[in-house]
């Protein structure tokens, strides 16, 4: 089982503080410690010369009486000396020091071990070279002084440690404080208040959150305004379509002439048709709006998917004795979702049907343009769009005053939606054999399927 992570800021920055105090600490110790173990070994070393010189210079014929008038300390067990006469004869020694030779070394400093211990011993011939001076410190009594000096080093920490945390905790807190008000403060509001979090009295590191979560309200809350425009809208245009379902279908059931109440069926039927298309707009633009669909895109065909969108209006520009024409072209290729592709294609092609008089012409050409870019054309002969209604017929509902088509207004909307997704260039033109309109979608960076 793994262990389980720490997910407060608060013990984490305590938990590394102390942390990185307490290595810090520790390693400062054990440096601080090995040169004042060394700097003492070698005060020690200085110690034990000095002392051997001073015997060195007042041994005599009462040699044996030295060892008499030596001062009692507790370190009299630690510190030992010895006088040989020749190297090999014990002329005397102090009380601590062994029967046998402290060092085989005659001159100097040398580590050894002697009755049992370790010494640290320095020897020195007299001014005559006739008597051996070792004198000696136990190391056992080297180390413990090193002991001794490492936990006065150390022995702070315990202390510091415990002070250092409260101190910490105090200031943790402090500091957090602003966080914890925004909490209270995000956690208050009422969720239809979507009004930016002001900057003033956050602390600065909290800025980059904070000014991203004000963009995330400002998202939400425009998008909330639009989903009330959009219901709104919704309602106003299904209730006319219901309502003159209503109306028709109590004159059949009123009526007593079959031609009347077949006539009267009939217009049921025609809002119907009505409502059911309206329906499907509203629910391929809600879809549009709700999901990203660029994780589906791929390469299509773009004259095979405007083929695909002709096929599908085809009956309806029969109904009319409108002759759809799909130009030749080679096969060009686009990047993109292939249903929203031919649902923006059906869309574009059934407005010119729509639109166009009857016994007319709808054109449908796919082709690249002089920059490598593809592009595909649909040019009808309908009454066109004065151009200083282009930007607003592309509004959701909005429909040109006296138009009598029998549209939505939401064709064009829901097109625009699937050429911004896509990346696409929507351009709505005058048709250049005169009366009409010509719509052309551009698709950046395409090119011809090989």
């Amino acid at each position: 089982m793994k262990p389980a992570r720490i997910n407060s800021l608060r013990m984490r920055l305590l938990a590394g503080t102390l942390a990185a105090v307490s290595v810090l600490w520790i390693a400062l110790t054990l440096v601080a410690w090995y040169e004042a173990r060394h700097e003492a070994d070698e005060l020690f070393d200085a110690h034990l010369a000095q002392t051997g010189a001073l015997l060195a210079g007042f041994v005599g014929d009462d040699v044996d009486e030295i060892a008499e008038h030596l001062p009692t300390h507790r370190y009299a067990r630690k510190v030992a000396f010895q006088i040989w006469a020749e190297g090999t004869r014990l002329l005397a020694h102090s009380a601590g020091a062994p029967e046998e030779r402290l060092s085989k070394v005659d001159e100097g400093f040398s580590d050894s071990e002697s009755g049992g211990r370790a010494w640290r011993v320095y020897s020195q011939w007299d001014a005559k070279r006739q008597r051996l001076i070792q004198i000696a410190e136990a190391m056992d009594a080297r180390r413990a002084v090193g002991r001794e000096l490492a936990s006065h080093l150390l022995a702070p920490l315990a202390i510091a440690l415990p002070l250092l945390a409260a101190a910490l905790i105090l200031l943790i807190r402090a500091s957090l404080a602003p966080l914890s008000r925004l909490a209270e403060s995000i956690g208050s509001r009422s969720p239809s208040r979507l009004d930016a979090i002001p900057l003033d009295d956050a602390p600065r590191e909290l800025h980059p959150i904070l000014a991203q979560l004000n963009r995330l309200f400002g998202r939400v809350a425009d998008s909330l305004d639009q989903e009330r425009r959009f219901t709104a809208d919704a309602a106003h245009e299904l209730r006319t379509p219901l309502a003159a379902m209503r109306t028709h279908a109590q004159v059949a059931r009123a009526s007593r002439d079959v031609a009347e109440r077949d006539r009267a069926l009939d217009k049921v039927i025609e809002s119907v048709d009505r409502a059911a298309h309206l329906v499907e707009q509203l629910l391929t633009l809600a879809r549009l709006d709700a999901n990203s669909i660029t994780g589906r895109f791929a390469p299509c065909d773009l004259r095979e998917l405007a083929s695909e969108a002709v096929a599908q209006v085809a009956p309806v520009a029969l109904d009319k004795s409108i002759e759809l024409v799909l130009a030749e072209s080679p096969r060009i290729a686009v990047t993109g979702d292939r249903t929203l592709l031919t649902v923006m294609l059906r869309n574009l092609i059934d407005n010119a049907v729509r639109y166009s008089p009857p016994n007319a012409d709808v054109g449908v050409t796919a082709s690249m343009t002089p920059q490598g870019d593809a592009q595909i054309e649909i040019v009808d002969q309908g009454p066109g769009i004065a151009r200083e209604e282009r930007r607003r017929v592309l509004d959701r509902f909005y429909r040109i005053t006296g138009s009598a088509g029998s549209g939505s207004g939401l064709g064009l909307s829901i097109v625009a939606r699937i050429a911004e997704l896509h990346g696409a260039r929507l351009e709505l033109l005058d048709n250049p054999a005169g009366r009409g309109l010509r719509v052309r979608v551009v698709f950046p960076e395409s090119g011809r399927v090989k």
